[in-house]
């Protein structure tokens, strides 16, 4: 059934609910038909045919849902980052670029992922996440070919089961909403039925997410500089480990023990970055990165597996960054003004929890 179940949900996303509807619609149909002939039997069969209309019901509300609600995000407009849509528009084309929303974030990272609102009526949008800590890593060459990377994703198409998966588990969200767990017997019911799918969902979710890194690095390493598409990763590699060693780890004892929020990982993070432009420094941490264990949780496969798929049979001596990105792309303004929202988001947000 799980097998079945994705294999629906990977061709026709929201759709495959109804391999749950149609079921659910049988005990349905047997009471209708013994509603005159045996009442006993309809009083006795109502508490299982009238959840079942409820949840099949409720079902078709989400998967009809799921494709009319876009995603609610927040993008920088071409007058506010124009470099950066340059090299957006020079990687991905005018009519491509212009059906993008361009997000910026807090995380070491750059992920596109594709949109089909108003039941795709309207075309599908993408969504590109650029995060600031990843701009301040990377020099412009760097960033074009991350962004090439981002961009084969929509050109080799391998977000559509991702996508159509993606739009399943709204459905399901959606379903929730309308029917909680625990506090309606359909939505209980549903979700003790979904379970045994849940880890499933999630195993193919990764297989298809590792399979399309490595699809997509070797994509931007054929349409451009194969050297700088390595770079670019070691480049995001070295400094995950180095933020951990500098940032994150520090950042994790002080929280143990702490009465207030202490300094925000955007803040310490940027200003550690510019270490990282010492040759020694930077191949230090690219060899660690290379010799980290795989992660089978992660969604990403590990760095030397993506290297290697590039041909790398060893870490490669890569140039340091002499000017970021994020100071060449973006105004001063504009990053200071994002840095001020994540860092009072986080302390907000850790404020909170050390009230508790």
């Amino acid at each position: 059934m799980s097998r079945l179940v994705l294999y629906t949900g990977e061709h026709f996303g929201r759709f495959a609910v109804l391999l749950f509807v149609l079921p659910l619609f049988c005990p349905v149909l047997l009471w209708l038909l013994l509603l005159d002939r045996h009442p006993l039997a309809v009083i006795a069969g109502g508490v299982i045919a009238v959840p079942a209309a409820m949840l099949a019901f409720v079902l078709l509300i989400g998967a009809l849902f799921a494709g009319f609600r876009p995603s609610r995000v927040e993008g920088i407009t071409r007058e506010s980052a124009p470099k950066l849509w340059a090299v957006w528009e020079s990687v991905a084309g005018k009519h491509r670029a212009g059906r993008t929303t361009i997000v910026l974030s807090s995380d070491l990272n750059a992920s596109i992922g594709e949109e089909r609102p108003f039941l795709g009526l309207l075309g599908r949008r993408a969504i590109l996440t650029v995060g600031i800590p990843l701009l301040a890593v990377t020099d412009e060459k760097a960033f074009s070919a991350i962004l090439a990377h981002e961009h084969a994703h929509l050109k080799n198409r391998d977000t559509n089961g991702g996508l159509n998966l993606a739009e399943l588990d709204k459905s399901f969200d959606l379903i929730f909403e309308y029917a909680p767990p625990g506090k309606t017997v359909s939505g209980s019911l549903f979700y003790w039925i979904l379970a045994p799918l849940s880890y499933s969902l999630e195993r193919e979710g990764i297989r298809l997410s590792r399979r399309a890194e490595i699809d997509a690095d070797r994509h931007a390493a054929m349409s451009g500089d194969s050297y700088e598409a390595a770079r670019a990763l070691l480049l995001i590699a070295a400094a995950d480990k180095f933020f951990d060693d500098r940032v994150y780890n520090p950042l994790k004892r002080e929280l143990l023990g702490a009465m207030a929020p202490p300094r925000p990982p955007l803040d310490r993070v940027l200003a550690v970055c510019s270490d990282l432009s010492s040759t020694s420094l930077l191949q230090e941490y690219a060899l660690k990165a290379w010799a980290a264990a795989d992660d089978e949780k992660a969604d990403h496969p590990p760095w030397s597996e993506r290297l290697t798929a590039l041909g790398y049979g060893s870490v490669p001596t890569i140039e340091p960054v002499l000017v970021p990105a994020l100071s060449s792309l973006l105004s001063n303004e504009m990053i200071a003004e994002r840095v001020r929202h994540f860092d009072s988001e986080w302390t907000t947000k850790i404020a909170d929890y050390l009230d508790r």
